[in-house]
């Protein structure tokens, strides 16, 4: 994330996975998501009993959240027209089919409308232009390349309602990462953004009108924690594999880590461009210097940037962190300790694990402190992570929920969770 507070449409699910893995279900954001506009278009219209209300929905969770938008404003009085571009057997997520399934038993308060092509846009033609409102709940943060029809031309065709244009979560059309618009984008008067503020809505100024930031009921340890999404997240950020050199011992785990990742390893070597697991062999720091990423244990002091595994007692000694202290005192210490020595430090064999890049720091309690299967769980993944080019701190996120899952299950059951986490 960056310093102003904006995050990546890639954190945001990840953050979405965690706060479901910590017990609160996708329909229930998806709820909050829904109301939280509703009740903000009723603010800014004054109310919506006998408003005529067009919610325009595509078939991902943008368009699931339009769907609960929809029926909370027929709730409050509005004469609400649902609009799904794109064919209902496409809705793609269980959440969301379960709003839509909701809206269409609505039969009193709510007219739908579906439009699958050109043809099919003459239909609503007059629905959007004499709406008071237009809801954009189309593509969301979920928008992949080119847009193209009947998508293009409903976009055009919002953009000359004179109703005002609501967009959720970011404007249909606009890249939320870079705010990059490549052809078309809404031109929304409003734009209600959920948890944060996305990354690419300062570079998309022009389109987003004016920002409101919801909360949708995400708990801040889906932020601070090691969790499924984080794992999910480092699995999509693998690219093409570095040789590792290991320079220490690893144990027989490891090693399976390393060859269910595919991975190429060698004992001992030249470290130059490959990943270097230093492991504890503080007299071998001068010949990793040229190493991609170097990976050690307990090695705090070495001036060189690594990533480091630590146990608490060598962090109680060298950092001056104590378990007795509270969380957030043990990650603010962490992370400029972190930042001084231009390190990511990794904490563990306590009841909660630390990890900071000098920026920002997570942690983890589930299954903690750790055994041997998930020691070794998190130093192998680590390295594999990491020469997949992963970096470090994605790495180690990853590799400490994985770790806490090989605790608990054991490390044949490794390949099972990682597979699923791919799908």
């Amino acid at each position: 994330m960056e310093s102003w507070g904006g995050i990546s449409s890639a954190e945001m699910r990840a953050i979405d996975e965690n706060a479901e893995w910590l017990g609160v279900d996708r329909i229930l954001l998806m709820e909050n998501a829904g109301s939280n506009v509703a009740r903000t278009v009723y603010q800014w219209l004054g109310g919506l009993a006998g408003k005529k209300i067009v919610v325009i929905c595509g078939t991902g969770n943008n368009g699931g959240d339009g769907f609960v938008t929809a029926r909370h404003m027929a709730g409050l009085g509005a004469r609400v027209t649902v609009i799904l571009l794109g064919d209902r057997d496409k809705i793609r997520t269980p959440e969301a089919k379960k709003n839509f399934e909701a809206i269409m038993k609505m039969r009193e308060t709510i007219e739908f409308k579906n439009v699958k092509n050109l043809e099919d846009l003459e239909n609503v033609q007059r629905d959007v232009m004499e709406a008071e409102a237009i809801i954009d709940a189309i593509f969301g943060t979920g928008i992949k390349g080119e847009i193209r029809e009947p998508w293009r031309s409903m976009i055009n065709l919002v953009n000359s309602a004179r109703g005002l244009k609501v967009a959720v979560d970011i404007p249909s059309g606009v890249n939320p990462d870079t705010g990059e618009v490549k052809d078309i984008a809404v031109d929304a008067d409003l734009t209600i953004t959920f948890h944060r503020p996305k990354l690419g809505l300062p570079a998309a100024g022009d389109y987003c009108g004016e920002v409101v930031v919801a909360p949708i009921g995400i708990p801040p340890e889906a932020e601070l924690i090691m969790g499924p999404g984080d794992a999910r997240l480092a699995l999509n950020m693998m690219k093409d594999k570095l040789e590792v050199v290991l320079l220490d011992d690893v144990s027989e785990d490891v090693i399976e880590i390393l060859r269910m990742f595919n991975l190429t390893y060698m004992f001992g070597g030249d470290a130059k461009g490959r990943i270097a697991y230093l492991g504890r062999k503080a007299d071998l720091v001068n010949s990793c210097r040229d190493a991609s990423t170097i990976i050690s244990l307990n090695l705090l002091n070495e001036k060189v940037h690594m990533t480091t595994i630590t146990d608490w007692r060598e962090a109680e000694d060298k950092i001056g962190i104590r378990m007795d202290q509270s969380c957030g005192k043990i990650c603010d210490e962490l992370t400029k300790k972190a930042s001084d020595l231009d390190k990511v430090i990794y904490v563990y064999g306590g009841e909660t694990d630390f990890l900071s890049n000098g920026s920002r720091c997570k942690l983890s309690w589930m299954d903690r402190p750790l055994n041997d299967a998930g020691l070794n769980t998190l130093i192998g993944l680590a390295i594999a992570f990491t020469a997949y080019m992963v970096n470090p701190f994605r790495a180690l996120s990853a590799a400490g929920y994985f770790a806490g899952y090989v605790s608990e299950h054991g490390l044949g059951s490794l390949m099972n969770e990682v597979n699923r986490l791919k799908s």
